[in-house]
Formats: structure tokens, sequence, C-alpha cells
């Protein structure tokens, strides 16, 4: 026992030392990489330093929760705002920690293999470090992981809060909220249910009240911020029509709106329309599907599986992710929590996603004029990702009615 407990600090400290040194590495490019992100962050933290009020006196096309992560930086130096720089080494370095902290919660999970999970979250990190440090995304991902925890250890008040929490802070925690609901539900745990149901709603609805009052109308302009955006560049259906523009097959081309590139093609209007079918026939076929396996992992085993429970955790985000009509780069971050606990045949397709994503994205740095290199990187990536998304879906549903053996995926 104590050699394990080594060997996890060991991965902690090692993980923690390699991200640190990519982050140094790749510092002196951030303006080139991330400059307009952190650029936009600063400027939100300068305006909160101001006294402005979000939404109200300047435009915020996030939760109102997303602020905490945004002015952390800002709080080593109350007296005097940090400039451009100064503020990039601190949000870089919040997001350090917090790297650290999901490390030490993904320890906590019980599981045969806890030394597997953590080689496998510092190999992910380490793929999506071009990335990772240089996105406020970590800050509700963790939050989610503080979820999954209150789930594993039957605390679902605990579950709840963090799940407001999260989508509070970046929205798509949402996706978890029915998923997780059914998890009481098939065991007929109503109390589990409502403690779930109570500690999300009432701690989304605390958090976004107080803006809502100071904002008034201009409060909901988050949410009509991305109702209106068309099909980003990156996104499944965009990759799409990427593909076929360098095939010849049809015209394409791309546009700088709401912070990032969309495409921009005679394809564009009829699959945006598509997209929420897509979206809400994908959430269906998760829930309904998770239903029924949690009640068959009730009766075989008589409680759900910590496998159905991640898989399904992770199959709600993949889900939302690959139908959506915008796939920025960060939504990756979201799967940290749950993919290191897969096998490593899931792991290692997560982590060619991850690799994929980082090179089109900032190395080729061509995707938005069509090149052809990083348009099929680009939907080798979505097709990796979606084909998970099935095979783990099949895979569950030829177990309906077969009592397994051992645990395939987990």
């Amino acid at each position: 026992m104590k050699h394990r407990s080594l060997g996890i600090i060991a991965l902690l400290i090692l993980q923690f030392l390699l991200l640190t040194v990519i982050s140094l590495w790749i510092f002196p490019e951030y303006q080139s990489w991330h400059g307009f992100d952190l650029q936009h962050y600063h400027r939100i933290s300068l305006y909160l330093q101001a006294g402005l009020t979000p939404y109200r006196d300047f435009l915020l096309e996030y939760p109102p929760l997303a602020l905490i992560p945004i002015l952390i930086p800002q709080l080593f130096s109350p007296q005097v705002p940090l400039n451009a720089v100064d503020y990039a080494v601190g949000f870089v370095l919040e997001n350090l920690i917090l790297t650290s902290l999901m490390g030490v919660g993904i320890a906590l999970i019980p599981h045969p293999r806890p030394q597997q999970t953590l080689i496998g979250y510092l190999l992910l990190t380490v793929l999506l470090a071009p990335l990772l440090p240089w996105r406020y995304d970590l800050f509700p991902t963790l939050l989610t992981l503080a979820g999954l925890l209150g789930m594993i250890f039957d605390f679902p008040l605990f579950a709840g809060v963090a799940l407001g929490l999260g989508i509070a802070t970046k929205l798509y925690p949402v996706v978890l909220l029915p998923l997780w609901v059914l998890y009481f539900a098939a065991s007929r745990d109503w109390l589990g249910v409502g403690k779930l149901s109570l500690g999300a709603i009432s701690t989304t609805l605390v958090s976004f009240i107080p803006f809502w009052l100071l904002a008034g109308d201009s409060f909901i302009s988050f949410l009509t911020y991305h109702k209106d955006r068309g099909l980003q560049i990156e996104s499944l259906l965009a990759g799409l029509i990427s593909l076929g523009h360098v095939l010849g097959l049809t015209e394409a081309s791309s546009q700088m709106n709401f912070g990032a590139q969309h495409i921009v093609s005679p394809l564009a209007a009829p699959l945006l329309t598509l997209q929420p079918v897509l979206f809400v026939g994908m959430m269906l076929i998760i829930y309904g599907l998770s239903g029924l396996v949690f009640r068959q992992d009730i009766r075989q085993h008589e409680s759900i599986r910590l496998q159905s429970l991640v898989v399904f955790s992770l199959l709600s985000l993949l889900g939302f992710i690959v139908t959506n009509k915008v796939f920025s780069p960060q939504y990756l971050i979201w799967l940290l929590p749950f993919v290191p606990l897969l096998r490593w045949p899931a792991v290692t397709v997560v982590g060619v996603s991850f690799a994929l994503t980082t090179t089109v994205s900032f190395v080729t740095r061509q995707l938005r004029l069509m090149y052809l290199p990083s348009v099929v990187m680009l939907n080798v990536r979505n097709v990796l990702l979606l084909g998970l998304v099935l095979f783990l879906l099949f895979s569950f549903y030829k177990k309906l009615k077969i009592t397994p053996k051992k645990d395939a995926i987990i």
C-alpha cells in the first residue's frame, strides 16, 4: 500500500513538472497561439477591477461563474492591475494548480489500477499541453470531477452543488444532470434524485440571479450569443464541408465572428438546421441506453457499476461535443476526469484525437485556408471521437442481456 501511494505521488509530481516545462517552452510564443483568448480574459478582469457590471456594462459570452477563474490572476495584485504578460503568467500558474488538483481527484476514485489511470492522465495532459493551461475550462472540469466523486461516494447533494457550479461556469455540465438523475432513479433512490436535483438547480439559480438582478434583460446575452452562432470550422458538420471543398465537391471558406472561425458554404444553412436533430437524437439514445444499463446492473450486481456511471458520463459529454455546431479545441479538456478511467484502447483513441487537435489548432494553423493536411487531420479527429461514441454505445447494447464476465471497458 505504501509503495502504491508513493507511486501515485510520484506520478502527480511528474505530471505537474512536465506540464510546467511544456508551458514554459510555449510561453514565448503564447501571443501567437493564445493571445486572443488571454487578452480577452485579461480585458474582462480589468473591467471587473474597475467595478463594471458584467452583461450590463460589457459583453460577457460566458455564464457568470466563469468570472472566478478569469479574475483569480488579478487577485495576486489587488492594488495595481496586472499587465497582459503578468496576467498570462498568473493564469497559467492557476491552471497548473487546477490540473494537479484534478490528478488528485482522479487518484481518489476507487479503481483496480490507480497508477494506470494516473499514467493515462499524465499522457493526456501532455498531449493537450499546448492548449490545457491557456483556457479557463479546467475550472468547470474540476467541478464536474468533484460531482463525479460525489456520485461515487454517494453524496448526491454535494454532486448536485458541484454540477450546478459547473453549469454556472461553462453550461456544458448540464448534459450530465439527466444522466445522474437516471442513476438514482434506476435504483429507485428518490431521495438521491431530490438531493441531486435540488443541489444542481438551486446552485445554478443562486449563481445566476444576482447577475440577472444587476444586468436585467442583458443577462441572457450569453445565451443568445451562442444561439446566433453558425457552424464553427472544427465541428463535425463543418469538417465534412471543408473535406468536400478540398475534394472539389462543394465551395467553402471561413470567416471570423463570435470569436472563432465559422464555415461559409451553401451547405452550411441546411446542415445547421439538421444539427439540433442530430444532437437531440444522440442524447436521447445515450440517456435511454444508460437507463437500461443501470437497471441491468442493479438486477445483476445489486448496484450500478462504476464502469457504467463513468462511461455514460463520458458518452454524454462526447455526444454533446460531436453533435454540437461548435467544437472549440478546449472542449476536449472536459473529458479529462473520465477518459483515464477507461481501458487503454479507448484512452489511445482519445489521446490520438488530442494530438490531432493540438496539431491542427496550434501547429499547422491553416485550417481556415482549407489546407488539405489540416482538413484531413480534423476529419480523422472527428471520426475517431464519433466512432468511440458509437463503439461504446454498441458495446453496452450487446451486453444488455448478457451477464458480463469482466469489465471490458474500465
